[in-house]
């Protein structure tokens, strides 16, 4: 009876034993899942050598990447030029000027002139100068003479045309020359078919005799027109009239009202400016005024 009691205690003894034992090794199982790797705390050399030198920062990255570009350039921009990348380069001044378009020059020669005021739409014809060097002008009422020596009307410098205020005891258009208004149009038809429109800047009366040639005749200078022609009365003697129309025309263009000074009458408008000396030697034509000489 007593061995059979001895015996189920040790067979009891040896359950609760396994029981117990399977618990604690669930419980150890369980706590090695939550508890970190021993091994994973021990840094590595690799580890200490990295601490001790980091590695360098990432590259500059532009933190504004909702700003329109053209500001965040600005932004980004060195104040300094010295500051500027290696490879950028410098900007020349000269090259941010914009440049003025070159004047157009005008080839084609006249062949056509009108003054509305006047009712005159006379023919233009080249003509060139006498030996000494005295502009020729056409032997007819109704003919207009162009300077081949002057400049092309409309380019720059001095265009001269001439013109006969009577011829053979007839009147001309250009009689009343002297009364145009400062403003008054004239035209220029070109062999081209082309045209430009003049102004009428000042207009002059001159003793032939004291007439200021080297002004009235000097083809340089700015671009301007000069017509010339005589102005009664006629004085036999010398076959021509004793003065001078001198009229001067802008292009329309650049055409602005002049202010000019008080002068005695016939005089009006202000006076072309005097050549330097070198010019009065490099151009004969500005000693001789053309001679209407009537037939």
């Amino acid at each position: 009876m007593r061995s059979r009691f001895k015996t189920r205690g040790i067979v009891m003894a040896a359950i609760f034993a396994c029981v117990v034992l399977l618990f604690v090794g669930l419980f150890l199982a369980g706590t090695s899942r939550l508890s970190p790797d021993s091994s994973a705390m021990v840094a590595s050399p690799d580890d200490l050598e990295m601490t001790a030198n980091p590695a360098p920062p990432p590259p500059h990255q532009n933190l504004l990447p909702d700003l329109d570009d053209q500001v965040a350039a600005a932004i980004e921009t060195p104040a300094n030029p010295d500051e500027r990348a290696p490879n950028e380069p410098a900007t020349d001044p000269a090259e941010s000027e914009v440049e003025e378009p070159a004047p157009v020059v005008i080839t084609s020669l006249p062949v056509r002139m009108r003054i509305p005021a006047l009712s005159l739409d006379y023919e233009v014809v080249s003509m060139g100068a006498d030996a000494v060097g005295t502009m020729q002008i056409f032997p007819a009422r109704e003919i207009i003479s162009w300077f081949d020596r002057s400049a092309i009307p409309g380019n720059e410098g001095n265009g001269i045309l001439g013109g006969h205020n009577t011829w053979r005891g007839t009147r001309s258009r250009l009689f009343t020359l002297d009364e145009l208004q400062i403003g008054d149009e004239m035209e220029i038809v070109y062999d081209d078919e082309t045209s430009l429109v003049f102004r009428l800047e000042s207009v002059f009366v001159y003793p032939l005799s004291t007439a200021p040639a080297h002004l009235i005749m000097n083809t340089r200078g700015e671009a301007r027109v000069t017509l010339i022609t005589c102005k009664p009365p006629y004085n036999p003697s010398i076959g021509t009239s004793d003065n001078t129309i001198v009229a001067i025309f802008k292009e329309e263009s650049v055409f602005e009202i002049p202010d000019p000074p008080i002068m005695p009458f016939p005089l009006r408008g202000s006076e072309p400016e005097e050549p330097d000396n070198s010019e009065l030697l490099d151009n004969p034509y500005y000693l001789y005024m053309p001679v209407f000489m009537e037939s």
